[in-house]
């Protein structure tokens, strides 16, 4: 397994327990329909964390300081990814136009979603390390 240098950052985003989920425009490049996590490309000279910040701040407008971040690593096919958890404490999100819905999801309804490969990876990492129950 190799641990990859990452050009791109996600965030799970937690609310009373439950895990936000962006619905891609149909539109979308790549898996339109499908929920995922907020997340984006790492800019030039912009760290992981920050970027995470940003993506979530584009997509959400959810503020979010990079030093408030924990960090899980997240195994998936033959990578190790950073994923960025912000605990929350409010559920307002304005969704930018790269998406077309979203919805808080408690972990036990994640799987009645179609989601993007690799999110269940994530959700029982997040689990595992009891962000989520």
């Amino acid at each position: 397994m190799t641990n990859n240098s990452q050009n791109n950052a996600t965030v799970a985003a937690i609310y009373n327990n439950k895990l936000l989920l962006l619905k891609r425009g149909e539109t979308s490049p790549w898996m339109p329909g499908r929920y995922c996590l907020p997340g984006g490309m790492v800019e030039d000279g912009e760290s992981l964390a920050h970027a995470a910040s940003r993506e979530l701040y584009e997509e959400t407008k959810i503020v979010y300081l990079p030093k408030l971040f924990q960090s899980i690593d997240v195994s998936y096919r033959d990578t190790i990814k950073t994923v960025f958890v912000a605990n929350l404490n409010s559920d307002k999100v304005v969704l930018n136009f790269e998406h077309s819905d979203y919805v808080w999801a408690d972990i036990k309804d994640v799987a009645k979603y179609k989601i993007v490969p690799g999110l269940s990876s994530t959700v029982l990492t997040l689990i595992h390390y009891k962000y989520l129950k």
